[in-house]
């Protein structure tokens, strides 16, 4: 539990550093610098992984193109992100999900629980593929 809580801390302070750096050269389309979370249940270990995705080189996403992509898509709004049509086990194992910060400038608070990682993959794309 600890070390979730530090990690959140040290991804909260990030954001506030590159929210700070972007505010000093506001970009057309407004800044972007959101924090995602991916908590999963105890049936998945409990596991715990964040990152923070600013859609520029050097953010921390592995998937970034895509991720930012899929958000432009749907405005960064979680409830409509369609699944992508893959088969998933109906086995119980929730996954939730959230993403704070700024989207193009606009502030972004967003949490929602997935059955499961299959899921919340089908829905979410790269978004929390990390």
């Amino acid at each position: 539990m600890l070390k979730r809580i530090l990690a959140f801390v040290a991804l909260f302070a990030s954001l506030l550093i590159v929210g700070g750096t972007a505010q000093a050269a506001p970009s057309a389309h407004g800044d972007t610098a959101l924090v995602l979370t991916v908590q999963y249940s105890d049936i998945e270990d409990n596991a715990f992984k964040a990152t923070v995705l600013t859609c520029e080189r050097g953010d921390s996403h592995p998937r970034r193109a895509l991720a930012c992509a899929t958000l432009a898509s749907t405005g960064a709004d979680l409830r409509a992100m369609r699944a992508d049509g893959r088969a998933c086990t109906f086995i119980y194992a929730p996954v939730e999900v959230s993403m704070f910060g700024f989207w193009r400038g606009e502030p972004v608070n967003e949490v929602h629980t997935y059955p499961n990682s299959c899921v919340m993959l089908a829905h979410t794309g790269a978004v929390f593929d990390f």
